[in-house]
């Protein structure tokens, strides 16, 4: 009897043990950004099918050679999406979520896309350049093809833009402290990146990135050279999200338009700028002669002299008006 209860309650606290982490998986899936939601969900699926064959990932990943000798444009946009070692994308996910999720609730969904695009292609870009460099210095193609592996293709994934995100993070405050992970020691925040990817050196055994140390150096790169000049402004990320291609993505859940974040370009409307002022101007009655368009000169003239008038007594009432408050104020002193 009692082992039918110890089964029972094993069942029940099992059930429930996977009941909570369902609910925990769905609340998370249910408070990511929509654009997020489609990288994250993305890169697993690309991850699952790669286990059975390496074809998406061969035609995907940014290889240098098929880039430039096949002009294979795609792959500076698509590499993101593929991450090939387990412990790789488990890491970067967790990492790359938490700033992405900040990030995409901060700008909205589509400047944050256009942003991730943008800096994914110079990244690769730039991967691209030091390949073809230093396969000129050592006159070996091998750097050109140095992910195809025998066991398949070999892709960081979303290391390099996280590195870059994590670069323009630190950036902008370089000289704050920052606690190294664990250890009892701070950091200053312009050098955190590049003490991290010395960490990961030396983890690989002095196996250097060239892709990750791209992402950092252009993170650097954007931050001090070219910020002002291929940022993407805020009414072009509107222009973007009300044009029909990304329309459909406005009713899709978890996407953040760029008008709710509070950041959109606020137009100037004439009308709705009025005098806060509070004191009284001077004014003086206008004495020239004026010209009327459509009416008699008489009339013109009959009208400036009402004008006139009534300015110059407004005037007289002002002038009176300030008198008695001076005389008041004497009295009272």
């Amino acid at each position: 009897m009692s082992s039918n209860r110890s089964s029972i309650s094993n069942d029940f606290n099992g059930s429930q043990i996977c009941k909570d982490c369902r609910d925990g998986l769905n609340s998370i899936i249910d408070n990511m950004p929509f654009f997020i939601r489609v990288i994250v969900f993305s890169t697993l699926i690309f991850f699952i099918i790669n286990l059975f064959t390496p074809y998406p990932a061969f035609y995907l990943v940014d290889i240098p050679y098929f880039t430039i000798f096949h002009l294979q444009i795609w792959r500076l946009f698509t590499t993101p999406f593929i991450t090939t070692g387990l412990i790789s994308i488990v890491f970067s996910l967790l990492f790359w979520y938490r700033h992405a999720k900040q990030i995409e609730q901060e700008k909205g969904t589509i400047k944050y896309m256009l942003n991730f695009f943008m800096n994914t292609f110079f990244i690769q870009l730039m991967y691209c350049v030091l390949m073809l460099i230093i396969t000129l210095i050592i006159q070996n193609t091998i750097m050109l093809k140095m992910k195809i592996t025998m066991r398949g293709v070999r892709n960081q994934g979303l290391w390099p833009i996280l590195m870059c995100d994590l670069t323009l993070f630190c950036l902008s405050n370089p000289e704050a402290n920052m606690r190294f992970f664990f250890f009892p020691c701070n950091i200053k925040a312009k050098y955190y990146p590049l003490v991290l990817f010395g960490i990961f050196t030396l983890l690989s055994n002095f196996n250097i990135d060239f892709e990750i140390l791209c992402g950092i150096a252009f993170g650097f790169i954007y931050h001090y050279y070219l910020r002002y000049k291929i940022e993407i402004s805020n009414a072009f990320s509107l222009k973007v999200e009300n044009s029909f291609l990304c329309k459909w993505m406005k009713n899709k859940k978890g996407f953040i338009s760029i008008n709710s974040t509070g950041s959109a370009d606020i137009p100037v409307n004439l009308e709705t700028i009025t005098n806060t002022s509070s004191t009284p101007q001077n004014f003086s009655a206008f004495k020239g002669k004026g010209v009327a368009v459509g009416t008699s000169d008489t009339n013109t003239t009959r009208e400036n002299v009402n004008y006139a008038n009534l300015t110059s007594r407004s005037q007289e009432e002002i002038t009176s008006n300030e008198s008695r408050l001076e005389l008041n104020n004497n009295t009272q002193v």
